[in-house]
């Protein structure tokens, strides 16, 4: 019996997280890899030290530059990617896709143009006869503790049930839990704004606040996103699921979220320049600034939302519009 072949659209820590677990579950997989040196590591070496470094890669796993051989009768694509270059990356894609082939997104984000999750334009930029096949992943997922076979449930989101089950099948192993959501939207929805959010409980972190602080945060995010989720005709109940609350814990909280790391950082720092923090891509910055777009649109109350923004942009003393939305918010209604 032929294997199932699964192309990953990325080589980072995410897409080498889910190549190993999908290798395991004895299917073929190809990354889309445009760093030489990573695509040799992967190929002679079956490691990816860049990314996931100590990590044994399954000689299932194969990369590639060129994307058409990553693509070639591929039965599932996985885009795993920056938010902000997925849809070009995709379009890319586009031609050597079969029209059988499901397409499932990781990424997360906004798109600047339309304040829609990247998800969103994404199934809008496939031909219409493949829109209902493509699935969204969300819900508690550290890379580093994938490869350790750590339990972990995800979030299938997919509008068409026929889709949704097979991306559960696939992505179900010992110790993966898979539920399932039709909340497309609001799937998408979540996976971008906690990235925001998250920068708050790293603004927590760096001003020693004690964990009080962060369970009043976390709860007053998760109002913030189920009210946008309402306006924008998403389920607001997928703001206390797995791909809401559960994504923003384990982002919050994790030592590894960039997130997080950059909100702590921004405390007593001179400067919120990412890369003279030491960080890489901090997804929350532009899910700030387009979430905060999008929720005056939507007419949307996100006071701690609008907070985060001021202070990310802030020339200086970055904690300020936190300290001060913690000082003056009003607990009307939780």
């Amino acid at each position: 019996m032929n294997k199932t072949k699964i192309a990953i659209l990325g080589a980072g820590n995410m897409a080498t997280a889910l190549a190993f677990h999908l290798a395991k579950q004895n299917n073929t997989v190809h990354l889309y890899c445009i760093e030489p040196d990573v695509e040799q590591q992967i190929n002679k070496g079956h490691c990816n030290n860049k990314y996931m470094p100590g990590t044994k890669l399954p000689s299932s796993i194969l990369a590639s530059h060129e994307i058409d051989k990553c693509l070639d009768q591929a039965n599932y694509v996985i885009i795993a990617i920056p938010s902000h270059v997925a849809v070009s990356v995709l379009k890319l894609a586009l031609p050597h896709l079969n029209k059988k082939t499901i397409v499932i997104n990781i990424s997360k984000g906004f798109d600047e143009k339309t304040l829609n999750p990247v998800v969103i334009s994404l199934q809008r930029a496939l031909p219409k006869t493949m829109q209902k096949q493509i699935c969204m992943i969300g819900g508690p997922a550290i890379a580093t503790e994938m490869v350790k076979d750590s339990p972990i449930a995800l979030v299938i989101a997919c509008e068409y049930k026929e889709t949704r089950e097979k991306v559960v099948k696939l992505f179900r192993g010992r110790n993966v839990k898979t539920a399932q959501s039709k909340d497309l939207l609001g799937v998408g929805l979540a996976a971008s704004l906690k990235n925001a959010y998250a920068i708050a409980l790293g603004f927590c972190d760096g001003l020693k606040y004690s964990t009080n602080a962060k369970a009043f945060i976390v709860t007053m995010a998760v109002s913030e996103m189920a009210g946008i989720m309402l306006k924008d005709k998403a389920d607001p109940k997928t703001a206390s699921s797995l791909a809401g609350i559960g994504d923003l814990l384990v982002t919050g909280w994790s030592p590894h979220g960039r997130n997080r790391r950059y909100g702590e950082k921004l405390i007593n720092s001179k400067t919120n320049d990412v890369k003279k923090l030491g960080l890489t891509t901090v997804e929350g910055i532009r899910a700030s600034e387009i979430g905060l777009r999008l929720s005056k649109k939507l007419n949307a109350k996100t006071p701690l939302l609008d907070a985060i923004n001021k202070g990310i942009h802030s020339k200086n003393n970055f904690h300020k519009p936190f300290v001060n939305y913690i000082k003056t918010v009003k607990l009307e209604l939780i």
